[in-house]
């Protein structure tokens, strides 16, 4: 009897060895070389193996999906395609960080995650999100304030402290000062270890763990004063309150845990993504200069120095087409994860249970036959075009899309309204411009600043950044 024949008792042919690279030791070695090189190396596997690729040839534990239909396949059946907490799962639960870290709806899978969502969605509604507006102007403007007697400044570092004022405000409705800045340092500290605690949760005096822990009870102690005094307040209309006052046909609410973790998952979830994706626009326009002259004629023509309104927002085609074509090339997501819960079948591959399925929204988004010239930075292809969920993913899709996008895109063209017509940027000269896995320009983002004058200088720059766009060589170089 044939080998064929003993192993495959219907007469089907056997699936096919998944392709990959040979690895003499191990798939992670090639994943130390996905993470050294995230970009380079996710293409080139695309390129060399195709759709779905295992990390060593022959392996399917750990497996690269690409392209709109394993992008749909896998975000569309979250009971197959599981989000995982093994990332956090080395933190205690029964702490003030385990509480933060397991009530978080990313985390969450099945009938609690669909509970928690449906909870959560109406601090996200268009309408709320309307009320939330103002602050975002207030806040970007005081900033703008702030920057007066400044010539440099680190664009990134920047951002991050103003989307951070934004989250807090929003999520807190906290008016004062002091309490604002209290909050922020609660959660900045709890979120500035993270990574290595996630890695090595050691409990040992003085050890970034045991700081962090800290900072967690801190925050715990804090957001709870917070609900009881929201609970007094019925008309509030920051994020907190209206996840206090949401509750099912039941009658059933989030509890305090729930809500503490909710909303420190939905600060950390925001404020960074949020912060490197305005520093890649104002990046990306620096560089080129005949769409930065025609969005700052937008807007001035618009606008007229002036904050937008809601209805102003919606009137900004250029400003819409700019920050989709940046979130298209340097999506702050640019890789997502799933597990396989049961042995199945994806791209023509058997996958057993427990398989690591990596899905890219960078390699999607340059796809040529999606987008023409998808290196190149080009806001008016959306002018013409409409894509799928599935083939334009900056904030994932499916059951687990980012519950604050819309959030987010009505921050980012805020924020760029008001900075744009206030101060011209340029990339300090010969600056290293390198984007890490998270999409964090690994050496900053320093600029030079001056009051707006209408003038648009592209400054000679080096660095990885040249592998991801096609950024074009201006006659002033």
């Amino acid at each position: 009897m044939s080998k064929t024949h003993h192993t495959n008792t219907n007469n089907t042919p056997p699936l096919p060895i998944i392709p990959g690279p040979k690895a003499i030791f191990g798939w992670r070695i090639n994943m130390l070389k996905f993470y050294r090189h995230p970009f380079r190396y996710s293409r080139w596997l695309y390129q060399t193996y195709g759709n779905l690729v295992g990390l060593e040839q022959g392996n399917p534990s750990n497996v690269f999906a690409f392209g709109p239909e394993l992008n749909y396949q896998i975000l569309t059946n979250s009971d197959l395609f599981e989000v995982s907490p093994s990332t956090v799962a080395k933190v205690p639960r029964d702490t003030a960080l385990g509480r933060m870290f397991f009530n978080n709806l990313s985390l969450m899978t099945g009938k609690k995650h669909k509970q928690h969502r449906r909870l959560i969605q109406p601090a996200f509604h268009r309408q709320q999100i309307i009320q939330y507006l103002q602050d975002m102007v207030y806040l970007t403007e005081q900033l703008v304030n702030e920057w007066k007697d400044q010539t440099r400044i680190d664009l990134n570092i920047e951002m991050k402290k103003l989307t951070q004022r934004i989250a807090v405000k929003t999520l807190f409705g906290l008016y004062n000062e002091t309490e604002l800045e209290r909050a922020g340092a609660f959660i900045q500290g709890l979120t500035k270890s993270l990574p290595l605690v996630i890695a090595a949760p050691i409990d040992l005096p003085g050890t970034p763990y045991r700081r962090t822990v800290r900072y967690a009870e801190q925050l715990e102690m804090y957001v709870r004063s917070l609900i009881k005094q929201k609970r007094a307040q019925p008309n509030a209309q920051d994020v907190l309150a209206s996840l206090i006052q949401a509750h099912d046909e039941d009658g059933t609410k989030l509890s305090d845990e729930e809500l503490i973790g909710h909303t420190f998952s939905l600060f950390v979830a925001g404020h960074e993504t949020t912060a490197n994706a305005l520093t890649w626009i104002i990046f990306l326009l620096s560089q080129h200069p005949n769409i930065h002259q025609k969005l700052l004629a937008e807007l001035n023509d618009k606008l007229h120095g002036n904050p937008p309104t809601v209805e102003q927002l919606s009137q900004l085609s250029l400003l819409e087409g700019v920050v989709k074509e940046s979130l298209r090339l340097l999506p702050p997501a640019s890789i997502g994860i799933r597990i396989a819960t049961a042995p199945c079948t994806l791209g023509g591959y058997q996958l057993p249970k427990g398989s690591n399925i990596y899905y890219s929204q960078f390699v999607t988004h340059r796809l040529p036959e999606l987008y023409d010239e998808p290196n190149c930075f080009k806001p008016e292809r959306w002018a013409t075009i409409k894509r799928s969920p599935y083939e334009y993913l900056p904030f994932s899709a499916g059951q687990h899309m980012c519950i604050g996008w819309s959030f987010a895109i009505q921050e980012i063209k805020v924020v760029l309204a008001i900075l744009l017509q206030k101060y011209r940027f340029s990339v300090v000269p010969h600056t290293k411009i390198q984007p890490n896995l998270m999409m964090r320009p690994v050496y900053g983002m320093p600029m030079n600043i001056s009051p707006q004058d209408g003038q648009v200088s592209q400054a000679p720059i080096r660095g990885t950044i040249h592998e991801l766009i096609d950024i074009p060589i201006s006659s002033s170089l």
